[in-house]
């Protein structure tokens, strides 16, 4: 229901004047405590850059800076910086009017000026910047509160993007616009946004701290006073600080196992939140489409009958994960729930090798394939464990893998970057919108040496055509329909193989209130329930 309303809303939303100022959300059955800190169990913050990829960084530096537009608790876009728009009859012309009392951290205006200046810079460096903006032509400044902003086509995801400052942070052009190169400047060092805190004390390497703006342009927020991000990276520290409530924060995957999350569960103090939001991820089974033999359909259509994803799902994470059924998230808002994915079928998958022309030696082996994936300690439940599985399904239908476990991030990127792979573990998110985080990895012009791009190889014009044209549609009800078309083409296709849908799970201080929705980083309204000692 969450998902349908929110696409409701966003299909009522494109030809709509939007008139309502950024509020306090809604009280909820408790009345939110007035300050207290946070301490959220944090890997490193190598930057505050907020075009900086780490997912930890977007945590810290979604608090600095605002963005546009934000998810409210319903899952449906609601004004913020923007405290109205409107949005041309044929989808080409936006008009944002911002809030008025919106200042910078400096004390300085927040202006049209600095909004287009955001859009630019976003479109020129962030990795999905085209995908989100790239149709903006041309601005008009009314006045320093109202942008009027031309776009060459209609562009269904622009809404969405704005939703967070991971993807639009409004940036300060007199503080960013000064250095030719924004991604290196020396602004990082001491980032100013318009966001609801400000960055407080820091140690290299330890600990980030973030403190409330009292000069925020929505009045009441932020309810606390302070959020420590400290960086802990022995997995015992984790655990112990956990349970003797040194940090009332944490992401499950960053601390611990599926198999123990029922452990910490009954600790007294802690609670379980799961995101509710319609962003969300998958682990896929990448393959690379320019080798044999998986340039043959048959033989990628074999592996993914021969692979029991629910049995990774329901047994090896214990239920905490969700067997993936289609090119798109179960949580997205444009995913096809008809769709079940291929079922598991040795007898299916054997034939099928036997028909694409591989049959069995006198070994009981039909050919090798290598698999690389990131190498313990970085989540084993969605690197070493699928990767173990996956090699045990495929060696019963005569298919030897050899595993390649690489050092951390790096490794992997660089080996999936030179497309130096047979099949790779990869954890594409979805980025909310399908044009910004799905069609990267399928359409033939983002076949790069990068990862998270279309490293597979694959390529097929009919699906470019139909991601090039649910990207241009206003109509909502239209970019279902193509979608749908699309994830059929890509089941049948099978350039890589979509293993599990992936959960973010928290674990949070009983007595405090976590924004679960939206993008689960509105940490502005995280609140006390009750007095802290």
């Amino acid at each position: 229901m969450i998902r349908n309303r929110a696409f409701g809303w966003v299909c009522a939303l494109m030809f709509a004047i939007v008139a309502t100022s950024a509020v306090v959300p809604d009280a909820k059955a408790e009345t939110p405590v007035k300050g207290g800190t946070v301490v959220y169990l944090s890997s490193k913050i190598p930057s505050l850059n907020p075009l900086h990829s780490a997912y930890e960084v977007g945590l810290v530096t979604s608090q600095i800076f605002a963005s546009l537009v934000r998810m409210d608790e319903n899952n449906e876009i609601a004004p913020y910086l923007a405290e109205s728009w409107k949005i041309s009859d044929d989808g080409k012309t936006y008009t944002f009017n911002l809030a008025k009392n919106a200042k910078f951290h400096d004390g300085s205006p927040v202006t049209s000026e600095d909004l287009a200046f955001s859009f630019d810079i976003i479109q020129k460096h962030h990795r999905f910047g085209k995908q989100m903006f790239g149709p903006i032509e041309s601005y008009e400044y009314p006045d320093a509160n109202t942008l009027i902003m031309h776009l060459s086509k209609p562009h269904g995801p622009l809404l969405l993007a704005a939703t967070t400052p991971r993807q639009l942070p409004i940036l300060s052009k007199k503080v960013y616009g000064q250095a030719e190169d924004f991604m290196k400047q020396d602004a990082h060092k001491n980032p100013v946004g318009s966001g609801p805190f400000k960055v407080g004390d820091r140690k290299t390497d330890e600990y980030v701290s973030i403190v409330r703006n009292e000069d925020h342009f929505v009045e009441g927020l932020p309810y606390l006073d302070k959020i420590i991000y400290q960086n802990v990276q022995d997995k015992t520290a984790k655990r112990i600080g956990l349970r003797q409530n040194q940090f009332q924060l944490a992401r499950t995957d960053s601390v611990m196992r599926f198999s123990d999350i029922k452990e910490f569960s009954k600790l007294e103090h802690l609670s379980l939140e799961e995101y509710k939001g319609i962003a969300g991820g998958a682990i896929v089974l990448e393959f690379n489409n320019r080798k044999e033999p998986l340039n043959n359909k048959l033989v990628r259509q074999a592996i993914a009958f021969a692979i029991n994803r629910g049995q990774i799902s329901d047994v090896l994470h214990g239920g905490f994960t969700k067997a993936s059924r289609s090119p798109l998230p179960a949580t997205n808002v444009f995913f096809n729930d008809r769709l079940q994915g291929y079922p598991f079928d040795v007898d299916k998958a054997n034939a099928l090798l036997d028909e694409a022309g591989y049959p069995k030696k006198d070994d009981g082996t039909r050919f090798e394939l290598n698999l690389i994936f990131i190498a313990p300690p970085f989540m084993p439940d969605f690197n070493t464990l699928p990767s173990e599985f996956i090699a045990a399904s495929l060696k019963k239908i005569g298919v030897k893998v050899k595993l390649e476990p690489l050092q951390g991030f790096a490794g992997w990127a660089k080996r999936s970057a030179a497309w130096d792979f047979d099949m790779s573990i990869n954890w594409p998110g979805d980025k909310t919108d399908p044009a910004i985080g799905v069609s990267r990895l399928y359409v033939c012009d983002n076949i790069k040496n990068q990862a998270y791009t279309n490293t597979s190889g694959y390529c097929n014009k009919k699906v470019d055509e139909i991601f090039v044209q649910a990207a241009a549609e206003a109509d909502t009800e239209k970019r279902r329909q193509l979608y749908a078309e699309v994830q059929d083409i890509l089941l049948e296709e099978m350039p890589m193989l979509w293993l599990f849908d992936t959960p973010s799970l928290f674990f949070a201080h009983k007595d405090l209130f976590f924004p679960s929705y939206g993008t689960a980083e509105n940490w502005d309204v995280m609140y006390w329930k009750k007095a802290q000692n």
